[in-house]
């Protein structure tokens, strides 16, 4: 028998000790194995988060290590095998984060073992990006990535410069949009004025924040510190600790 993770709202807790663990539009459940390592197996965390999921509750499981389940990294082919061989291979993984599991049935009332309130979400902040990989046969993945379905075709994009990417973050007010913008300045150290990231301080979606953290970190400007100061009283836990990890480094080396 293997313990097991699923990762749901508490708004579900009830119905799921009356009836169990319902498979999702795509027949699947999805979970992880329950690892030492708190992070691995509630990694999804956050990226289930996106889906409007503000108070999260694990719940523990047992099934046993002969099922057949589906296995593999979110941006490659996942496998059919046991549970128990692919809990090995996910043991072995030298990088362990990207890993997803999936099984084709309900989990039974009688195989609930525990649930237990996640106080932060954490793991993966943006859906996985697949594309140019070849499709996945799982059935999560034919789902949520309309992989397989008739007619489907996959527009390629010319990805976007990093002047386009400036020019974004000047003038939209997409949060989605300008988090990719943002994402696609960082990478490189900066001496230049972040003063054009100014006016995304005035946002308050959580996900473009924490970019917008990571990215100030690159520049090594008088502005960055005041900045980071003002992300450090952000109302975003997840951000506010970024910005005071990294006023700390800066003053470190100062």
């Amino acid at each position: 028998m293997a313990l097991l993770v699923h990762i749901t709202s508490l708004d579900n807790e009830k119905r799921i000790k009356r009836s169990g663990i319902k498979a999702g539009p795509s027949n699947v459940v999805f979970f992880m194995p329950h690892m030492k390592e708190f992070l691995i197996s509630h990694q999804w965390a956050r990226e289930i988060k996106r889906f409007g999921i503000k108070n999260f509750i694990a719940i523990d499981f047992k099934i046993s290590t002969d099922e057949m389940i589906w296995f593999g990294r979110y941006n490659e082919d996942h496998q059919k095998t046991t549970l128990g061989k692919a809990i090995g291979l996910l043991m072995s993984a030298e990088d362990k984060l990207g890993y997803e599991f999936f099984i084709e049935r309900n989990i039974t009332p009688k195989e609930l073992v525990k649930f237990r309130k996640i106080p932060k979400p954490m793991g993966w902040r943006y859906e996985p990006n697949a594309h140019g990989k070849r499709p996945c046969p799982c059935p999560m993945c034919i789902q949520f990535g309309g992989y397989k379905t008739s007619g489907l075709k996959e527009h390629n994009e010319e990805e976007m410069t990093r002047l386009q990417a400036k020019q974004i973050v000047e003038t939209s007010n997409n949060e989605d949009e300008l988090s990719d913008a943002v994402r696609r300045l960082q990478g490189k150290w900066k001496r230049e004025s972040p003063e054009y990231l100014e006016r995304l301080l005035t946002f308050t979606d959580e996900y473009l924040l924490y970019d917008l953290v990571e990215l100030l970190a690159e520049y090594r400007h008088p502005l960055t510190k005041k900045y980071l100061r003002l992300l450090a009283a952000s109302d975003d836990e997840d951000a506010s600790q970024l910005a005071i990890g990294y006023l700390r480094k800066y003053n470190e080396n100062s």
